[in-house]
């Protein structure tokens, strides 16, 4: 597709702007898309390790640290490991466990694997599941002393615990 703007260079640039609803495509070469005034995103690859820092929470100086630590059984560093996204050995795992822990809690969520449900016991299960995190969170709301809110996740716990008493005895 030719370039919307100029209609000499291949469009490699998609802007979309919604106003009022409505929303319109232009589809610009390299060089008319540097010129527009709607975009004023400039790429600067030396921000990236920077904003994989911000965005993973570790801090620079560790960073630093743990770039220069070697595998001693394979010789990887740590940054060659973030770089590649992947290890060298199993020996990489226990080299930088701390690190990999923290960046795999970040990507995934916890340090849970919560699999799938079984269709036949879901409901049994996801009651069960939802009534621990609701105790999770109770204790939490406990220790930060916010009373109101643990009270009202004390009557959810309840409540739980009441329909499920409903379903054992109707069984």
């Amino acid at each position: 597709m030719l370039c919307q703007n100029c209609q000499q260079r291949e469009a490699i640039v998609q802007l979309s702007k919604t106003e009022n609803g409505q929303t319109e495509n232009l589809f610009l070469c390299e060089v008319c898309a540097k010129q527009t005034h709607e975009v004023s995103f400039i790429f600067d690859p030396t921000i990236v390790p920077e904003f994989l820092q911000a965005l993973f929470g570790v801090n620079p100086s560790l960073v630093e640290q743990l770039s220069e630590q070697a595998c001693p059984k394979c010789g990887l560093t740590f940054s060659k490991i973030t770089q590649a996204g992947k290890l060298g050995c199993s020996t990489c795992y226990e080299t930088f466990e701390t690190q990999l822990e923290q960046l795999l809690r970040r990507v995934h969520g916890g340090g849970q694997n919560v699999g799938k449900v079984p269709a036949r016991r879901g409901v049994a299960i996801k009651n069960r599941m939802k009534e621990r995190k609701l105790k999770e969170k109770l204790q939490i709301l406990i220790q930060q002393e916010a009373f109101e809110e643990a009270a009202v996740v004390r009557d959810q716990i309840r409540q739980s615990e009441q329909a499920k008493g409903g379903e054992d005895h109707d069984a």
